[in-house]
């Protein structure tokens, strides 16, 4: 049904003839039949706003990444310890607490040397802390 042939009906004007028997008769309006769907897409918006929305965000995505790989700094330090790589900073930070805590064990024991090995272990933290995030 077309706006305008809708409107007639609501308004009581439209009418049509019978097919048996060629009488007029009079459409009756009844709003309980009436249904449409003027919303669509995740953001229930009109369809063709959806559509742009849509095609707004992914533009946008890329925009983002571009910037993001362009100006987020990333660090080209490679974790090691004493020159010889390891995997992560946190795998660096413990060879340099128990590379610490063997040499001072051996002087003054294990107390004074775990003390020690966390104070030379700590200068990893910020590295380990900004591999994590």
């Amino acid at each position: 049904m077309s706006f305008s042939e809708y409107r007639e009906t609501k308004a009581g004007e439209r009418k049509i003839s019978c097919s048996e028997c060629s009488q007029e008769a009079e459409i009756v309006f009844n709003p309980g039949k009436v249904a449409f769907v003027l919303k669509d897409g995740h953001t229930g918006g009109w369809v063709s706003k959806a559509g742009k929305e849509k095609a707004y965000r992914a533009k946008r995505n890329v925009v983002m990444a571009q910037r993001e790989k362009d100006h987020v700094f990333k660090s080209k330090h490679q974790p090691n310890y004493k020159g010889q790589e390891t995997g992560t900073w946190k795998d660096a930070q413990q060879a340099a607490y128990q590379d610490r805590f063997d040499a001072v064990k051996q002087e003054h024991g294990s107390l004074t040397a775990h003390q020690a090995a966390l104070e030379s272990a700590k200068s990893y933290d910020p590295l380990v802390k900004g591999s994590l995030a």
